[in-house]
């Protein structure tokens, strides 16, 4: 287990899974847990099902992202930075996608990214994302949800116009409305959570969170006696459970106290 400090009272462990499923015949997902000057970088991306180069494109969000992130100074403004690398990302994987002679024509990707950056005396995370990847905050017991997804199914939503029962079946539940690749220019969607010892960070693929029901990850998210590698093995074998239907990637950090954490379980 590996744990990392961020200040004298509070250290983050990780756990991360990326697992093809069990119907896919590739996995698209890609996943990263990287420590640079500028914070603490945890990210998933999830290649565009239905289109051929999703995994390069995937690989392609997260080469892009530490790579922009990595050539960046402690006391660069992180939402810039995430911008600047969101674009920098978005530009790499349109070219490569639209070039004449480009061998994964429409190729795209979603990204979710928690940047863990000290604030003083506290730890804020960046929250950034694009798609329908999401990021949950599990605190106090409680799992909550930090995204909202670009999709064809939360616009339906927004609007009233189905229910949340009806989303979970809907025709149009893997239709995109922003990724990243697809077009010249991508805004990227940026908050700000300030972090506190028991918080555990989740960010995941569709894979997990569009087949598993939420209470059943949330109890696992939660759970005290989990370390967060065992908890992120307990949420791909939860997703499997359910039939494994999508590529599952999987990024958890835990905050609390140093050498305080639970072992592996």
């Amino acid at each position: 287990m590996s744990e990392s400090p961020i200040l004298e009272n509070l250290a983050v462990t990780h756990g991360e899974v990326c697992d093809r499923g069990k119907e896919r015949e590739e996995n698209q997902d890609s996943v990263c847990h990287s420590r640079l000057a500028i914070g603490e970088l945890f990210l998933v991306a999830d290649g565009i099902g239905g289109y051929r180069g999703g995994a390069v494109a995937s690989k392609m969000v997260v080469e892009g992202f530490v790579g922009y992130l990595a050539s960046l100074p402690s006391d660069y403004p992180p939402e810039q930075a995430i911008r600047e690398a969101a674009f920098q990302a978005n530009a790499s994987i349109y070219a490569a996608a639209s070039a004449p002679d480009a061998a994964y024509r429409q190729m795209g990707s979603t990204v979710v990214l928690a940047l863990l950056v000290r604030n003083g005396s506290g730890v804020n995370a960046w929250i950034g994302h694009i798609g329908d990847s999401r990021a949950y905050l599990a605190r106090e017991g409680r799992l909550n949800h930090l995204t909202k997804d670009h999709s064809a199914v939360q616009s339906l939503l927004d609007c009233n116009l189905i229910t949340p029962e009806q989303a979970a079946n809907h025709p149009d539940a893997s239709v995109l409305t922003r990724s990243l690749g697809h077009r010249p220019e991508v805004e990227i969607d940026i908050s700000i959570v300030p972090l506190q010892p028991g918080d555990r960070l989740m960010l995941c693929s569709d894979g997990l969170w569009g087949y598993s029901p939420e209470p059943q990850i949330e109890a696992i998210v939660v759970d005290p006696s989990l370390s967060a590698e065992a908890a992120a093995q307990a949420l791909l074998s939860l997703a499997l459970a359910a039939g494994g239907h999508d590529n599952i990637g999987i990024e958890l950090a835990h905050l609390n106290p140093p050498s305080t954490f639970p072992a592996s379980s």
